[in-house]
């Protein structure tokens, strides 16, 4: 009985298969654990069925050099690719909840968590909540359609079996994507944190003026109030940054993907 495809072909879908898994296993919307495993694994194979086009495979053969070792090293290759597109774009995420986290701490939410259902993670309440509202405006602006096309252009971008990972630049583009989450989370944190440090402040100067009220009982709903109301002013503000960073995620995918072609 005759195989209606070869070995290379085979091996080739795998290869394809393992860079969609790889990279939807780590971005946001796609890579949340809430989605059961057997839809996404069933996901990447439609997807790998849809890019497993001739030009995607063009050139490509194996011949006598086929063998397991050979195709491992091809293997985790592939896998390498798919985490570290997967890691620059869950970067965005990484930072709203961390910024969420840092609220959280100076508005007194800090000692309440919860199990985070995407993550399995423990997370902040606010942190959360950020996380949830944002990823709504994520998909309002299609983000998740722009994911999809990042895993179409990294097999037009990165030949399959072509890609150049030791690179130093790829490395130290990494090393800035992973530092810029700590100022994206400062940037998103700043105005509610600002304003509760400053509300601080001026409860500490309360207590030492009027010292026979007690700061604690009122300090704590004060804090909470400022900090929901500051966040209600601001939220404009947040969205705009929100979505400059998302341009900003999308600029630094295109850049990965040309470091590693």
């Amino acid at each position: 009985m005759t195989l209606p495809f070869t070995v290379d072909q085979a091996a080739l879908f795998f290869l394809v298969f393992v860079r969609v898994v790889s990279i939807l296993a780590l971005v946001p919307i796609y890579g949340s654990q809430s989605i059961p495993p057997q839809l996404k694994v069933g996901f990447a194979l439609i997807l790998t069925a849809l890019l497993f086009v001739p030009s995607t495979t063009a050139g490509i053969t194996f011949g006598n050099e086929f063998s397991l070792p050979f195709f491992g090293l091809l293997v985790a290759k592939e896998v390498m690719v798919g985490v570290a597109v997967g890691y620059v774009a869950s970067m965005l995420f990484t930072a709203v909840q961390f910024a969420g986290k840092l609220v959280d701490t100076e508005m007194g939410f800090g000692f309440v968590e919860q199990m985070d259902p995407t993550t399995n993670e423990r997370v902040t309440v606010w942190g959360q909540m950020q996380v949830v509202l944002f990823t709504v405006i994520f998909l309002i602006m299609n983000g998740h359609y722009f994911l999809l096309l990042a895993v179409q252009k990294s097999f037009e971008l990165i030949p399959l079996t072509g890609a150049h990972l030791p690179g130093g630049m790829v490395a130290m583009h990494l090393t800035t994507v992973t530092g810029a989450i700590f100022v994206v989370a400062v940037k998103f944190a700043a105005p509610i944190y600002v304003t509760l440090i400053l509300s601080e402040v001026a409860l500490g100067a309360v207590a030492r003026t009027v010292p026979q009220m007690n700061i604690f009982f009122i300090g704590m709903p004060l804090k909470i109030a400022t900090g929901l109301g500051t966040t209600i002013l601001v939220l404009p503000m947040l969205l705009t940054l929100f979505r400059g960073t998302v341009e900003k995620l999308i600029q630094d995918i295109w850049r990965l993907l040309f470091l590693m072609a």
